[in-house]
Parts: C-alpha cells; sequence; structure tokens
C-alpha cells in the first residue's frame, strides 16, 4: 500500500501542472483533448477509489498521463502547417520578373518567403517615365531559408517593378508589396511568386526556420529532393529522421519539427524503462520519466528541427542495453547497446562521447570483480565490448551514409565525408556571443536564445537552458554519487556517475566555443542522480516524504512559469522582465 500511496501521489503531480497549463496557455484544446483528459480522470478516480478501499492500483495511467502532458506541451503552437509551398526558381538562366501593379502605389515595406537560396544577390528596380530605378538590394550573407523576411523601403507612385538576379539562385515562394500592413496587388509573368495570397506575411518562429533549423531542416528537404546538400558538418542520419514529419505534412514548420516530437516522447519512455531498472520501483522509473517532461531543455530541443534528440535518446537507449546486459548478462543485450551507439554517433559525433561511459563501466566491472558470467569475465568482456561498440557500432554508423554512397558510387565519397566534418569542427577558431564555458552549464549561468522578438509590449523568445530545480540539484546528487561511490560503490550509482562522466568531462579538452545545448546529452543522468538521491532519501528519511512531493511540485510550476520563454509563446514582456529574468546573464 505505501508503494500505492506513492503512485496515487505521482499520478496526481502529473496531471495538475496538465491541468494548469491547459487553463494558461492552451485556450482553445481540441475536442479529442479534451476527451482524452477527461478518459485519464476517470481513471485516475477509479485508481483513488482502489486505493482507499484498498485494492491495487492501476499502474500504466502515470506513463500515460506524462505522454499526453507532453504532447500538449510540444504540440502547443509548434510551428503552422500553412506556408508557401510553390515556387520558382531565378538564377542567371532564368533572372528577371516582372510585376505590373492594379494601379499606382506607394510601398513601404517588401516581404519575400526563400526556399532554398545559394549565393543569391538580386534587386528591385521600378519603372517612372521609361526610366528603372533600383529601390531595394538583398546580398545573401547569411543562408536563410524556408521563412519570410521583410524590409522597410519607401517608394512613391509606382506602376511596375522588375526583379533581376545577379548572383546565385534561390526559390522564390512569395513576393509581397505592402502599405500600411496591407498587400499592393499585381500580377506577374511569374506567377507562382503571387498565388498563395491567403498565407499571411509573419516573420516569427511558427512561420518559418529559426536558429539551426536552416541547417539541419533544410538539409533534410534537400536530401528528400536530391539536391545538393548544403550542411555537411553532421553525419546523415539526424537529416534523414527530420524526412518522415515533411512527407507527412509537407514542408511546414509542424512538418520539419514533427519527427522530433515524437522522438521526444520516446525519450520519456526510454528514461521510465532505465530508471525502472536502475531502482527496481515503478514509482522511481515515472520520477525520471517526469523529471525528463519537465526539464526545459527537453522540450525545447524537441521542438525544434535540430538533430539532438535523435542523438540523446539513441545514447540514453544505449545505456539502457548497457545495464539490461550487466543485469541479465546476454550477449543480445550488449549488441542492441551497440547498435544504439552507431546511431547516435550517425547523427552527431558529440555522441560519440558515450564511448569513454562504456570504458569506464568497463573498468569498473572488472575492477569490483562485478560477477560475470565466465563467457563475459575478464578479457572476454572487452572482446565482446570491441564486437559491440567497435565493429558493429562502425558498421551501423556507415551504413546510414547509404544516400552518398548510391549517388557516387564511391566509398571514397564516403571517407572525405569524414575528413570534412573532423577539418569542419577542429578548424572553428571564431568566437560567439551566446557561447559558454563547459563548467558553467549545470548551473544555468548563461542560456542559449534561439529566437527572440518583442512586439508592441508582447514578448516571445525560445531559449535554450534548464529547469533550475532539476541543474541545480543536480550538481548536489552528482556529488552526492561520488560519495556513494567511494563509500558504497554500489552498481547503480557507478553506472549513473561514469555514463555522466563520460558524456560531460570531455568537454573541458576541447578548445573550440560551446554552448549549453551540448549538455544537453548528459543531462538525463543528472537527473538518474537526482533520482538516485531521491531513493535513498526515501529510504533514510520516509517520514519526510513529503519535501520530495514539494520538490516535484516545485519543478513542474517552474516548467509552467518558464514555458514562454522555452516554447516562443507569446506573453507580455514585464511578465518576463520582473518574474523570469533571475540573473544579468539570462538574456531569455
Amino acid at each position: 500500500m505505501k508503494t500505492d500511496s506513492l503512485l496515487i501521489k505521482i499520478q496526481f503531480l502529473t496531471i495538475l501542472p496538465t491541468i494548469f497549463f491547459l487553463s494558461i496557455y492552451n485556450k482553445d484544446a481540441s475536442i479529442l483533448t479534451t476527451f482524452l483528459l477527461i478518459a485519464l480522470l476517470l481513471i485516475l478516480g477509479l485508481n483513488v477509489k482502489n486505493y482507499w478501499n484498498k485494492k491495487p492500483i492501476i499502474n500504466y495511467p502515470t506513463l500515460l498521463l506524462l505522454l499526453l502532458s507532453y504532447f500538449l506541451f510540444a504540440f502547443n503552437l509548434l510551428g503552422s502547417s500553412k506556408t508557401p509551398i510553390t515556387y520558382n526558381v531565378f538564377n542567371k538562366q532564368n533572372p528577371i520578373a516582372s510585376m505590373q501593379l492594379n494601379k499606382t502605389e506607394n510601398i513601404d515595406e517588401v516581404c519575400y518567403y526563400f526556399g532554398i537560396n545559394k549565393n543569391v544577390r538580386f534587386y528591385l528596380e521600378y519603372q517612372n517615365h521609361n526610366k528603372w530605378t533600383k529601390f531595394y538590394s538583398h546580398k545573401e550573407n547569411f543562408p536563410f531559408s524556408f521563412q519570410w523576411s521583410c524590409n522597410e523601403i519607401n517608394t512613391t507612385k509606382i506602376e511596375k517593378v522588375q526583379l533581376i538576379v545577379t548572383k546565385g539562385q534561390m526559390m522564390l515562394s512569395e513576393l509581397r508589396f505592402r502599405k500600411d500592413g496591407r498587400d499592393v496587388n499585381f500580377t506577374s509573368n511569374k506567377s507562382k511568386i503571387y498565388d498563395e495570397r491567403e498565407i499571411e506575411v509573419k516573420t516569427d518562429y511558427y512561420n518559418g526556420m529559426f536558429f539551426d533549423e536552416i541547417y539541419h531542416g533544410r538539409t533534410a528537404y534537400e536530401i528528400m529532393r536530391d539536391i545538393p546538400v548544403y550542411e555537411n558538418t553532421h553525419p546523415y542520419l539526424g537529416k534523414i529522421l527530420i524526412i518522415p514529419g515533411i512527407k507527412l505534412f509537407g514542408m511546414t514548420p509542424f512538418g520539419w519539427r514533427f519527427t522530433n516530437v515524437i522522438f521526444g516522447a520516446l525519450f520519456i519512455v526510454v528514461a521510465y524503462f532505465l530508471g525502472l531498472q536502475l531502482f527496481k520501483k515503478q514509482i522511481y522509473g515515472f520520477i525520471a520519466s517526469f523529471l525528463i517532461t519537465y526539464s526545459f531543455m527537453h522540450l525545447t530541443e524537441a521542438r525544434m528541427a535540430l538533430i539532438d534528440t535523435f542523438g540523446v535518446l539513441f545514447v540514453f537507449s544505449s545505456y539502457l542495453f548497457l545495464y539490461y546486459f550487466i543485469i541479465k548478462q546476454k550477449l543480445r543485450w550488449l549488441l542492441l547497446s551497440g547498435l544504439f551507439f552507431g546511431l547516435a554517433s550517425a547523427v552527431k559525433w558529440s555522441a560519440v562521447f558515450a564511448a569513454l561511459g562504456f570504458m569506464l563501466i568497463a573498468l569498473y566491472l572488472l575492477i569490483s570483480k562485478y560477477p560475470m558470467k565466465k563467457k563475459f569475465s575478464g578479457y572476454r568482456l572487452i572482446l565482446y565490448g570491441l564486437l559491440s561498440y567497435g565493429f558493429l557500432a562502425l558498421t551501423v554508423y556507415t551504413l546510414t551514409f547509404y544516400d552518398i554512397y548510391l549517388k557516387t558510387g564511391s566509398f571514397q565519397s564516403i571517407i572525405e565525408y569524414q575528413v570534412n566534418m573532423y577539418n569542419y569542427h577542429s578548424n572553428i577558431t571564431s568566437s560567439h556571443p551566446y557561447s559558454s564555458e563547459w563548467w558553467s552549464w549545470p548551473f544555468d549561468v548563461k542560456p542559449m536564445c534561439a529566437t527572440r522578438e518583442i512586439t508592441n509590449g508582447q514578448f516571445s523568445s525560445v531559449t535554450i537552458f534548464g529547469n533550475p530545480a532539476i541543474f541545480w540539484l543536480g550538481v548536489v546528487s552528482i556529488l552526492y554519487l561520488v560519495y556513494v561511490l567511494i563509500r558504497k560503490r554500489t552498481m547503480e550509482a557507478s553506472f549513473i556517475l561514469l555514463a555522466f562522466i563520460g558524456l560531460y568531462l570531455p568537454y573541458m579538452f576541447i578548445g573550440r566555443y560551446m554552448f549549453i545545448y551540448h549538455y544537453y546529452y548528459a543531462v538525463p543522468f543528472l537527473i538518474l542522480a537526482i533520482v538516485y538521491g531521491i531513493k535513498d532519501f526515501l529510504s533514510y528519511y520516509p517520514k519526510y516524504s513529503i519535501l520530495v512531493w514539494i520538490y516535484l511540485s516545485l519543478v513542474a510550476g517552474l516548467f509552467l512559469a518558464f514555458y514562454p520563454v522555452i516554447s516562443g509563446y507569446e506573453v507580455a514582456k514585464s511578465y518576463v522582465d520582473n518574474y523570469l529574468i533571475w540573473f544579468p546573464g539570462w538574456w531569455l
């Protein structure tokens, strides 16, 4: 009954933030969302009744509640499903578009929606008394793709306009001339640049690419359309995994962000199973999933067309199967661990740091004389490790580059791709205003603002950082694991701590600039360290269990409070200034 009491409490803690969220941030909830929430409330009510009558409670609704909550948080204003999709291609062979305005107009703004542009330069000119006058020039200095760009101009009495490309190439989906916020109608010899008039011009995150989406989301589209790729500084797999969402929902913000959201949900499930295996009780698996769900960084990363969520999930899954191998001692679990390590490395090289954790854990097993079966003892453990994390992982990694091989028919092209990636990352010497030192990440010293807009006193931003209640207690929890490792050397504490060290400490030796999102790979093990501390606290001080529920409530409360600045939800700027900016370095 004690366990049932804990599960009932965690179910309450899961559903209450969801109800608050719906009342504050999602007032236009769909009928399906409302139905699901009512159904889960009924199940929760049944569990309370069973608990009151001393009958077994149903456990699975807790994970369902967490997943439903996550989907509500993640899909809320995720991105538009209506953006320009038709386009004209302009280059030196097709450089000119002519526009005839319906009547003589003054224009104060020109807006356009690019698809893919490649080193493009173009200008606009208008005709007046048979004389052409240039009034706007575009020179690409950054590869803005799949987003609106608006620029102020000041022209009078315009009837006819020409767009002329002088360099490079661009996919132009829409061109708009505006006066006082309204569109100025025209006809053109290129019909596709003004054929989706029902689509509003909006330059926010909801309606176009932002931050590193212009690399990964764009490259996913290029791979899908068999266009030479723009971004080749990371392996292929992460971009390939973005493609299913684009195929389902089109080349729209919702489409290119969709699969990240789904993988973010799988992340929560994996956290539950690893927590369950480590701590042997469902309540701790649920707490691990709870902390992942409300951890800020996980939600923000999973709502963008980036590749880190894929990599972190694969690394986490690799460690899950490694732990299965240790406790079950069957080769298939070690091979699965190696397979997922290969997949993680094929998303981003940051995952390779997990190999250090694998080696440290193997060393721990050997030194501590952990009871391994004979076929996995001593040097045999090293050999099987090489088979799994060497041969199998490398094979999986190589196979993810099949697209390059199919296009070139040459294995040498895959090798050259690896060399190019290495040269790019090893030669970065510039600085960045958002960069931060590795030691500062656990303390949330410098959040990473991915996009920020302030309009008429309303504030919208998407900022990458951690829930302070998780990051700050996580530091204490890691230190506690060090103590446990020295005094007790438990398998669970050693596994969590060594995995964390492998994914975090290598950044001490990297000279290039880095950002707080590099900490993302280590955060799941920071959370498991907290869960380990909670487990010990409840075993030593059961009378003070209320403190655990207060802590979890604080985690969820901070998530709800900071939701606008980790999701892009628009709020009053005064709210952000007065309540969310806790330190001068927090440029949210």
